[in-house]
């Protein structure tokens, strides 16, 4: 069965990989959809962010994961590609409550059932917004305890200033 895992991910952390890993013992196939939420000021571009999503799957799952960038309506991308399973990661009460709202909308919207899945013990109190704040207050290194290697060195070049960069710079 096919998944959709759907968030800004701005920026993917330990936490958001946790919940991936758990997800692929119950799906044969996720599609990470980032998400480009227009409330929200992101510290990374959309082609960004979906770059340090790649950068943080674990190899052995690379031919089971499709990364889209989405503009739009994650219900509409759920209907376009015959997703039947949503999955969303739940850290504590708060998380619940506000996914238990969206997945009202799902409901609605989709024949897809929402998984809720919780990241493994040591990234429970992980969160994107942590992260973004070490990076905008120049405490770059703090950031690093919280996302995959590969990501946090991308991250750290784009918040730096140094643009694209290929595999051979992150070595």
């Amino acid at each position: 069965m096919k998944a959709v895992y759907a968030g800004s991910f701005d920026p993917i952390t330990l936490g958001h990989v946790s919940v991936i890993e758990r997800a692929f013992k119950l799906f044969d196939i996720i599609h990470i959809v980032v998400a480009n939420n227009r409330s929200k000021k992101h510290l990374f571009s959309l082609e960004q962010r979906s770059s340090l999503v790649s950068r943080s799957i674990p190899e052995q799952f690379a031919e089971r994961i499709v990364i889209s960038p989405f503009e739009g309506i994650v219900a509409d991308y759920i209907n376009d590609n015959g997703i039947g399973a949503v999955i969303r990661g739940i850290r504590n009460a708060t998380d619940l409550e506000y996914e238990l709202q969206l997945e009202q909308y799902i409901r609605n919207t989709t024949t897809a059932e929402t998984v809720y899945l919780s990241p493994y013990t040591q990234h429970m109190q992980t969160n994107s917004s942590l992260v973004r704040m070490f990076f905008q207050s120049g405490k770059h290194e703090l950031a690093s305890h919280y996302m995959a290697a590969d990501a946090y060195k991308l991250a750290l070049l784009y918040e730096l200033g140094q643009g694209q960069a290929d595999k051979k710079e992150l070595d």
